[in-house]
């Protein structure tokens, strides 16, 4: 039973992997589907896919009419605006888009990349100030127990000499805490502005 299972799950896997079912490969509208794959900036290679698929039917794809429509598609794709958006995201450069669509293709994705970079920046500068902002919290919290545990009663000579060689441990350690936040917060600024001219370059 787990075997038939197994097998009965592995066929579902393998079928859903398909990129057209026995229907589709009967019906299909070749250049349609060369447009939506272009569209979606699929390379010319995608249509082994649906070779293999269309195989199992003894159906064999339109290579003419697919390429006539992949390449009405990638007008569609490769555009400067989606270009821009792509490098944006940071999705690295799809290679389909010929002449003359490839060099505007290319100039907004590397345009998008440059806002993609400078925001990174930004949300990794924001990360290491949230993080020394929590430390500096945590550290202020250590120090003010310590100094509570130092004027408590019964505490005896050698612990106090302890608790005062950590407080003052402490406190060397929030001064350096609080003085690269405060760098910190000049580096974010600058990475906020700097996204801000960035952007307003490009918009």
């Amino acid at each position: 039973m787990i075997r038939y299972l197994v097998f009965t799950a592995l066929i579902f896997l393998l079928s859903g992997c398909a990129s057209m079912d026995k229907e589709e490969c009967q019906i299909a509208d070749w250049r349609a589907i060369g447009y939506e794959d272009g569209a979606k900036g699929r390379a010319l290679s995608y249509l082994g896919n649906h070779r293999k698929a269309c195989s199992d039917y003894g159906i064999s794809p339109d290579m003419e009419r697919y390429e006539q429509g992949r390449l009405a598609g990638l007008h569609e794709y490769c555009t400067p605006s989606n270009g821009f958006e792509l490098g944006k995201s940071g999705q690295k450069l799809n290679t389909v888009c010929k002449p003359p669509l490839a060099e505007d293709f290319k100039l907004a994705w590397l345009q998008g990349v440059e806002v993609h970079d400078a925001l990174s920046q930004l949300r990794a500068s924001e990360r290491t100030l949230k993080r020394y902002q929590k430390m500096v919290v945590t550290l202020n919290e250590q120090i003010e127990d310590a100094e509570a545990k130092l004027v408590s009663d019964g505490i005896s000579r050698k612990k106090r000499k302890v608790l005062l060689e950590e407080i003052k441990d402490l406190n060397a350690e929030l001064e350096d805490a609080e003085s690269e936040l405060l760098m910190l917060e000049d580096q974010v600024q600058e990475d906020r502005d700097y996204l801000e001219q960035v952007e307003a370059r490009y918009h």
